[in-house]
């Protein structure tokens, strides 16, 4: 049957787009193409990213000092945390959580989606990062030595740690919002 046989009376129900609550962590606005589109709203994609970044940044800092204290021998203070190398590391911790977010949000995705995810993010990042070490050591002519495998498997054990904090920190961002998106029925409008 082709759209022209088929009876003007016979249109299909629309879906009607969900009841959300004023104050509620997404809104509708209308897309480019006319049609209605949830989103977050301002506030609450301001907060989740704030949580996101924070939570990433945190760690990171605190896995690079671990890793220092526990390879390095060495106790670095705020001065080395917070200089041009840890706003790098802080940078790599806040782009895995946000990384993940953007890959599993508002899909109903289960906790342990996120932890393999996250751990497949956290594994190429620092990969990527062993990876730059090895070739530039190589392009300069250095040697590799002999502490490089364990502190590679020192780093990836922290990266995988941290894999699973941010895991966590999105899957319950995800489900919170998920939660509270709808309004309930029972409680009336």
């Amino acid at each position: 049957m082709t759209d022209k046989d088929r009876a003007p009376d016979s249109e299909e129900p629309r879906e009607e787009p969900p009841q959300l609550p004023p104050d509620g962590p997404t809104e509708m606005v209308e897309g480019t193409d006319g049609e209605l589109v949830e989103r977050l709203s301002a506030g609450t994609a301001t907060l989740l990213l704030a949580w996101l970044i924070g939570t990433g940044a945190a760690s990171a800092l605190l896995a690079a000092w671990f890793f220092a204290f526990l390879v390095l021998d060495r106790r670095p203070g705020p001065d080395v945390l917070f200089s041009s190398t840890g706003f790098y590391v802080a940078l790599f911790g806040a782009s895995g959580p946000t990384l993940l977010w953007l890959t599993g949000r508002a899909q109903g995705h289960s906790l342990g989606w996120y932890l393999w995810t996250a751990a497949k993010i956290g594994l190429a990042m620092i990969g990527s990062i062993l990876v730059v070490i090895v070739v530039g050591l190589l392009v300069v002519g250095a040697a590799i030595g002999s502490g490089f495998l364990p502190a590679s498997g020192i780093l990836l054990g922290l990266t995988l740690l941290l894999s699973v904090l941010w895991a966590l920190v999105t899957w319950s961002a995800d489900q919170y919002i998920a939660r509270v998106r709808v309004e309930d029925p029972e409680k009336g409008s």
